[in-house]
This record gives structure tokens, C-alpha cells and sequence, in this order.
């Protein structure tokens, strides 16, 4: 009962803001989009990646404000700069699928695309790292938390901008006034189970998720393996691509010898065949593009909302091919 009044009360509007409309629909990305079943007679859609001769997958949940129209180039940055497959997961309401968002729609999607990883693809869990971004951290960490409950583990836990709780943030934000509020994506409880190798990446001058909300993660988390990254000068929505993110992620990997695995045996032709053979390749019937109506949130929700992992900019543009990943300082423990 309380999981279904959390699925749908009116905090959600608040707390989820998809772009509308969307920045894409059912046909963009030839050969990249598919459709997964998420278990109650819906489909959505999920990008993957392919990069021949990788060890390993990420499997990557967005921020707020954010779809996977927004994402693709970072997830393209993500393949070929770490050398990794990629699938981007979305959530329900986002993209060009109608939904409403909640925690448990958001949940259902990342176990059904970690189910495709395993069970279509074939990537055995500790192959796969889970990166979650802002309001993505709270899906990401509740998988591997499940896992590690399961006596099973991911290649990685990678956590950006991560919050304790929704509950714990919503208090900062407005007040007492948060405590009528059920709580959702509870990290604090979460991270206590993960024991697979964790990177905490925050920006030290982020307002809106504190850094103290990073540290308190870090210090709760009992995996051997871990590293909170702080990036000095960095609010919550100013990180670079290439010097934020992927050159930290990429000597974490090397520090945990995620690129000393041998390749999995994927290549496109295998991925292709799969969702052929599985028709994820075939998209749902959808009546028109989401847009604004009377049934999403208005502009002053949106905008609230909008605040729990907006990204105006990743400085892709700034990636040139010569670019190389360099070592990043202060990995393997706490830096800042």
C-alpha cells in the first residue's frame, strides 16, 4: 500500500521533470534505440552502444530534466573514450512514451534493462557498472544494493552528485514541511549493502545536493574498493564530460582492473541479432508526442523539479579525437 500511494501522489510532479517535449522520438538514433518490456504491459525505450573488444558495460541512469535525447552524446563519449559498451536506461514519462514517473516505475525500468544485460546479452553482473546521476544515483544504488544481497556484484558502482535521501534533501531544501512526505530512493539505506568497488564524483560548490551528502555516502559505503572525487569549482550541473567525469571513472577502472578483463564476446552483429530475434527493434504504438497538456506538470512544477540533476551543458563539444584520458589525481580515497 505505501509503495503505491508513493507511485502516486502528487510529490512526483514535483520531483520528476521530464523535458518537454521530448528531445526525441520512437525513430531517432537508427540502430541504437530499442524497446524494452518493463514488465506491466509497457514498453520503453533504452539506447545501446556497441564497442567491439570491451571488457565492459556501462549501464548509465540519468539526471532530472534530462532524456536520453539529452544523454546520447555522453553516452557515445562514455563508449569511445572509456572503451565500454554502453546502455542508456530511461524512465517512465521521460522520452516519447506517455507514463508517470515514480520510484518504482524508475525502478522497474533499471531491472528489466539489467535483466537484457544478463539474461539477452549475456554480461554477467560483475561486467556491469552501474553509473547513476543525480536523481539516478537512487536507482543505481538500489540495484547494486540488491545484488549484493543476492551475494552477487557489479564491475562498479559509479555515483554523480548523489543525494542521502529524497526526504534528507527535500528537508534542506524547504523545511519541516518535507516530513508529510514519504520518503523515495533512500541512499543512505542502500549504500550500507554495496560492497562492489564505488566512485563518488561531486561538485564541491553544489547547492542544491551539499557535498556533505557525498561524504556521509562514502563513509557509510563498505566496499574495499572506493573513492569519493570531489571537483573543485563545480556546481551541480557545471561538470565537463572529458576532465569531470570520464578521465575519474577511466583510473578508477584501471585502479580496479575493470581494463585488464578479457573482451566479452559481443560485437554488433550479435547485438543486432538479439534484438532482432527478441523484436526489440519494433516500438510501441504511441498515440502522438508527448508535450505539454494537461496531463504533465506545469512550468513552475517543471522547474521545481528541474533542479534535481538539470544539465545545460557537458563541454562534449570541446572532445576532439586527439584527446587522450589522462590519469586524474587524488584516486583511491577521499580527495578535496
Amino acid at each position: 500500500m505505501a509503495a503505491f500511494i508513493k507511485d502516486h501522489d502528487f510529490v512526483n510532479e514535483f520531483l520528476f521533470a521530464a523535458p518537454t517535449p521530448a528531445t526525441y522520438q520512437e525513430r531517432s538514433f537508427p540502430g541504437d534505440i530499442f524497446w524494452l518490456d518493463d514488465g506491466e504491459a509497457s514498453k520503453f525505450p533504452s539506447v545501446f552502444l556497441c564497442k567491439e573488444g570491451a571488457c565492459c558495460c556501462i549501464m548509465y541512469l540519468h539526471g532530472n530534466a534530462e532524456d536520453l535525447g539529452l544523454s546520447h552524446d555522453l553516452l557515445k563519449a562514455f563508449r569511445d573514450f572509456l572503451n565500454v559498451h554502453v546502455l542508456g536506461v530511461e524512465y517512465p514519462g521521460y522520452g516519447p512514451v506517455p507514463g508517470n514517473p515514480c520510484e518504482g516505475g524508475v525502478n522497474r525500468h533499471t531491472r528489466a534493462a539489467f535483466n537484457f544485460l544478463t539474461q539477452k546479452l549475456r554480461i554477467p553482473p560483475q561486467r556491469i557498472i552501474v553509473f547513476g546521476r543525480s536523481i539516478g544515483t537512487g536507482p543505481a544504488t538500489n540495484l547494486v544494493s540488491i545484488l549484493s544481497k543476492q551475494r552477487k556484484q557489479a564491475a562498479a558502482l559509479i555515483l554523480q552528485s548523489p543525494y542521502r535521501s529524497i526526504k534528507t534533501l527535500a528537508k534542506e531544501l524547504v523545511g519541516p514541511i518535507a516530513n508529510v512526505i514519504m520518503d523515495r530512493f533512500d541512499n543512505e539505506a542502500d549504500i550500507v549493502n554495496c560492497h562492489s568497488p564505488t566512485l563518488i564524483i561531486h561538485g564541491r560548490q553544489d547547492e542544491l545536493i551539499p557535498v556533505r551528502h557525498a561524504s556521509v555516502l562514502y563513509d557509510k559505503c563498505p566496499a574495499e574498493a572506493k573513492c569519493l572525487e570531489i571537483i573543485e569549482g563545480v556546481d551541480h550541473n557545471a561538470f565537463h564530460a572529458l576532465d569531470h567525469i570520464i578521465r575519474p571513472v577511466s583510473t578508477f577502472l584501471q585502479k580496479i582492473g575493470a581494463d585488464r578483463l578479457l573482451p566479452l564476446p559481443i560485437t554488433s552483429h550479435s547485438v543486432m541479432r538479439t534484438l532482432d530475434e527478441g523484436q526489440f527493434l519494433i516500438p510501441p504504438d504511441i498515440p502522438e508526442p508527448r508535450g505539454e497538456s494537461a496531463t504533465q506538470p506545469g512550468f513552475v512544477v517543471r522547474a521545481i523539479g528541474s533542479l534535481l540533476g538539470k544539465t545545460n551543458e557537458w563541454g562534449l563539444d570541446s572532445i576532439g579525437s586527439n584527446d587522450r584520458i589522462a590519469n586524474h589525481q587524488n584516486v583511491g580515497g577521499r580527495s578535496g
